[in-house]
C-alpha cells in the first residue's frame, strides 16, 4: 500500500498511474519507489516511472526492461548491472549515476543528462543518445555499436576501448574526449 501511495504522489492520478498500479499489483514490487530507496534486484519490467523522483537510490541488478523512465530524476543513483534494455529514458536526469555493466541495448536516451555518469562496460548497442549530455562520462569498454550519438555532448568523456562500430557521431561535441574518433 505504501508503494501505491508514494507513486500516487509522484505520478498523479492520470492513466499512467493506473497502468503502473495494475503492473505493480501483478508483479508484487518489493521496494519503495521514492528517493533514497533500495530496489536492488527488483523486477520492474515495463513499469511506468515517468517523472519519478528516485535520486540517490540503489537499483543494482534490477530489471527495468522496457520501463518508462521519461523525465525521471535518478541523480547519484546506482544502476550497476541493471537491465534497461528497450527502456525509455527520454530527457531523464542520470547525472553521476553508476551504470557500470548495465544493459541499455536499444534504450531511448534522447536528451538524457548523463553528466559524469559511469557507463564503464555498459551495453549501449543501438541506443538512441541523440543530444544526450555525456560530458565527463566514463564509457571505457562500452559497447556503442550502431548507437546514435548525433549532437551528443562528449566533452571530457572517456571512450577508451569502447566499440564505436557503426555509431553515428555526426555533430557530437568531442572536445578533450579520450578515445573519440
Amino acid at each position: 500500500m505504501r508503494i501505491r501511495n508514494q507513486m500516487l504522489m509522484n505520478l498523479g492520478s492520470g492513466s499512467a498511474f493506473l497502468f503502473w498500479l495494475s503492473a505493480a499489483m501483478a508483479q508484487s514490487y518489493t521496494c519503495e519507489l521514492q528517493p533514497n530507496t533500495d530496489c536492488r534486484n527488483a523486477d520492474l519490467r515495463g513499469a511506468n516511472l515517468q517523472y519519478a523522483q528516485l535520486y540517490e537510490s540503489n537499483f543494482e541488478g534490477a530489471n527495468l526492461e522496457k520501463a518508462n523512465l521519461q523525465y525521471a530524476f535518478l541523480y547519484n543513483s546506482i544502476l550497476q548491472g541493471a537491465n534497461l534494455q528497450g527502456a525509455n529514458l527520454l530527457a531523464a536526469s542520470l547525472s553521476h549515476v553508476d551504470l557500470k555493466r548495465a544493459n541499455l541495448k536499444e534504450a531511448n536516451l534522447y536528451r538524457a543528462n548523463l553528466l559524469g555518469a559511469d557507463l564503464e562496460g555498459a551495453d549501449l548497442q543501438g541506443a538512441n543518445l541523440v543530444k544526450a549530455n555525456l560530458k565527463g562520462a566514463v564509457l571505457k569498454g562500452a559497447n556503442l555499436t550502431s548507437a546514435n550519438l548525433k549532437g551528443a555532448n562528449l566533452e571530457d568523456a572517456d571512450l577508451q576501448g569502447a566499440n564505436l562500430q557503426g555509431a553515428n557521431l555526426e555533430g557530437a561535441l568531442t572536445d578533450k574526449c579520450k578515445g573519440c574518433p
